[in-house]
């Protein structure tokens, strides 16, 4: 009878050590993932217009940027964006080359496969339309509701004619001629535009040479990167508006923006177009209009009138009190707005933090007699000659 005691009992622990190894899991999931933590970036609709977010200057790792064009289209929609171009250099590709470096012990020779730039055949080895088929792939099976722009960047010696991005083309292969001239006319038959990038990137190219002075002059320019990443080029806001062009703001991002922006708490850089419908007409449209303000490190830049209808969309103005005593007037301005807005009234600045509300009070003029309407200076505002905008705001809108 012990014996059989003693035999049940030692079944009994074993059959619980096999239990015990059968509740261990074989996975175990250690936080709940989430589908996306895309940051909004909202802006009331200006003159009728929706005000889309796009950046019009980014690498992948075919030219030489960090990333590939799939995980730049994520980036972007991450970021807030609507719109993203692909602009991988068009005539140089230290990506592909690194590429070649790796797989030469393969190569029966051990030598790195043969490159040919555009500068050293008249047609590239480097299928663009590949690239940008990786970035389509990608937005396609995410179902991101981005525009994806076909670009490319066209540099030569800064010191003479800088850098340039092409946008919206059909076919960025057969574009490259030793003559730069030559090369815009053919982004034009294609329906494509023409940016000259980053204008102070280096000494000279801010002066307007005889080079620069004929392509403006024939028309192949149609914009001008008014900010390029963090840096801001004051100047090139009054030439865009004497020679009527359309500013951009734009990362030129080669690495990870969350190293550049996130980081420091900020939106990457971006330009704000003002569009019916996010579709290639109709941004390419209000592109071609000037419909467009640059944000960058918080400020935003461009044509004044522009960007006092922006911030009387983004800031509702309403009449609280009067108080006949005091002889003031109360009003609450409530940010509706992703944007931060820095209001200067003489020597005091207030932030206006998105989804905010200020109270503030304006006395009688002592010449009129009349009570002072809501006046501010926006200091994180820039128009023409590094001016800040002065704006009445538009009370219960």
């Amino acid at each position: 009878m012990k014996r059989l005691v003693l035999s049940l009992l030692f079944v009994a622990l074993c059959l619980t050590g096999v239990n015990a190894q059968k509740k261990i899991p074989h996975s175990v999931r250690t936080y709940n993932e989430v589908a996306s933590r895309r940051t909004d970036i909202y802006i009331p609709q200006v003159n009728g217009y929706n005000v889309y977010k796009g950046d019009f200057h980014v690498h992948t790792t075919y030219s030489d940027g960090r990333v590939n064009p799939a995980g730049r289209v994520t980036e972007a929609w991450m970021d807030g964006l609507d719109i993203v171009a692909i602009t991988d250099h068009y005539e140089g590709h230290r990506g592909v080359r690194n590429f070649f470096k790796v797989t030469a012990p393969y190569n029966e020779d051990g030598k790195p496969t043969k490159y040919l730039s555009a500068t050293e055949a008249k047609s590239i080895k480097v299928d663009f339309n590949a690239i940008h088929r990786e970035a389509e792939k990608q937005l396609e099976k995410s179902g991101y509701p981005m525009l994806l722009i076909k670009g490319c960047e066209m540099a030569r010696n800064p010191k003479t004619h800088g850098h340039f991005n092409c946008l919206f083309l059909q076919d960025p292969n057969p574009l490259y001629d030793p003559d730069l001239k030559v090369a815009f006319k053919r982004v034009h038959e294609q329906g494509g535009i023409v940016i000259h990038n980053h204008p102070s990137y280096k000494r000279g190219t801010t002066d307007k040479s005889e080079w620069h002075a004929e392509v403006y002059k024939e028309g192949l320019i149609d914009g001008i990167e008014v900010a390029n990443g963090y840096t801001y080029y004051p100047l090139m806001v009054g030439r865009c508006l004497e020679e009527k062009l359309t500013m951009f703001g734009n990362t030129d991002e080669h690495g990870l923006t969350a190293h550049k922006y996130a980081s420091a708490g900020n939106h990457r850089t971006m330009t704000f177009v003002f569009a019916k419908e996010l579709t290639e007409k109709a941004v390419k449209d209000a592109l071609l209009k000037r419909r467009t303000l640059v944000y960058s490190g918080g400020n935003v830049i461009g044509e004044e009138n522009l960007l006092i209808d922006l911030i009387n969309a983004s800031v509702d103005c309403r009449f609280v009190r009067e108080n006949k005593k005091d002889e003031t007037r109360t009003y609450t301005l409530t940010n509706l707005s992703s944007v931060t807005y820095r209001l200067r009234r003489g020597k005091t600045i207030y932030e206006l933090e998105p989804y905010r509300t200020l109270t503030c009070s304006f006395g009688k003029d002592k010449n009129t007699k009349q009570y002072r309407a809501p006046k501010f200076t926006i200091e994180n505002m820039y128009h023409s000659d590094y001016k800040h905008p002065a704006v009445t705001f538009e009370i219960d809108k």
